[in-house]
């Protein structure tokens, strides 16, 4: 089924493929409590007084039988310092259920280091989790970028994200098709979209040179099947496929590759990236003669 001016398609797919999806969350306060800094969110750029016993504990936003990616970058002033994450499950008798440690040495003083958990998977009873920062050399010590990313790395988990995704935002297009027949576009390796104010919409300029060379930085047909649609999916394990349907307005450069588009439809196309950015991936295609 295709719809014109846009909409959604559900349909099965044959082929099977991993996916991993990152969804942040980035703490942004603390306190001081006993001692102890307690954070319930924190600042990057703060120095934190770590070494003589001194510590630093983080509330994370982990949900229960859920897959997470847990990264901190860490500096410090004092050289070769070796920094302990420890990431402890506690019940809510204090008890604590599943714990992981990562110690590792900091190098050079002021340099940046990204230590990383990776694929931390929940217990099925909801449980409270804190990151324990500590060192074995007193001194000053910076973070920035801590992120808390959920994983979705099976079928079941896929179509989860993409459920949640579409309850709490509504639908959203997944890709674009440009409809240029009559126009005469050619097809290319390096076509472009622009308005027809000339601003440049689309051009695959960050597409690497595997990609360009085996899938191409967009898709061309004829006529807008369900084959063709694939290029639009989500993926395999949820195909959803909501086309945004535009119409070339006119070639826009000698090889007849490339194609200007309406200022209307480079509203419609911006408003519906905010949404979803599937220029990311490369969901477009061309209708051509």
């Amino acid at each position: 089924m295709v719809f014109a001016g846009g909409g959604a398609i559900m349909k099965c797919s044959k082929r099977r493929s991993r996916f991993v999806a990152l969804v942040t969350y980035i703490l942004v306060y603390f306190t001081f409590v006993c001692g102890v800094l307690k954070v319930q969110a924190i600042t990057p750029g703060t120095p934190l007084a770590l070494g003589a016993g001194q510590e630093v504990r983080l509330d994370l936003p982990l949900d229960p039988q859920k897959t997470y990616e847990i990264k901190i970058n860490l500096r410090s002033d004092a050289p070769n310092a070796e920094i302990t994450l420890t990431l402890v499950a506690i019940r809510q008798n204090n008890e604590v259920v599943q714990r992981q440690i990562i110690s590792e040495n900091l190098g050079k003083e002021g340099a940046w280091h990204e230590i990383v958990f990776g694929e931390v998977k929940t217990p099925q009873n909801s449980t409270r989790w804190e990151l324990i920062l500590s060192a074995n050399a007193e001194g000053r010590y910076w973070w920035q970028g801590l992120t808390v990313n959920r994983i979705y790395d099976s079928e079941l988990s896929i179509q989860e994200y993409w459920s949640e995704k579409l309850a709490t935002q509504g639908p959203f297009y997944t890709g674009l098709v440009v409809d240029a027949r009559g126009l005469k576009v050619q097809r290319g390796m390096s076509p472009r979209i622009y308005s027809s104010g000339g601003q440049l919409l689309y051009g695959g300029v960050l597409a690497s040179r595997d990609l360009v060379q085996e899938r191409g930085v967009v898709t061309y047909g004829r006529e807008l099947t369900e084959e063709l649609l694939e290029r639009l999916q989500l993926d395999p394990d949820y195909p959803y496929v909501a086309p945004l349907i535009v119409k070339a307005i006119g070639v826009a450069d000698p090889a007849q590759t490339s194609v200007y588009i309406s200022e209307g439809d480079t509203k419609r196309i911006l408003e519906a990236m905010a949404q979803y950015d599937f220029f990311a991936r490369y969901a477009v295609i061309f209708l051509v003669d």
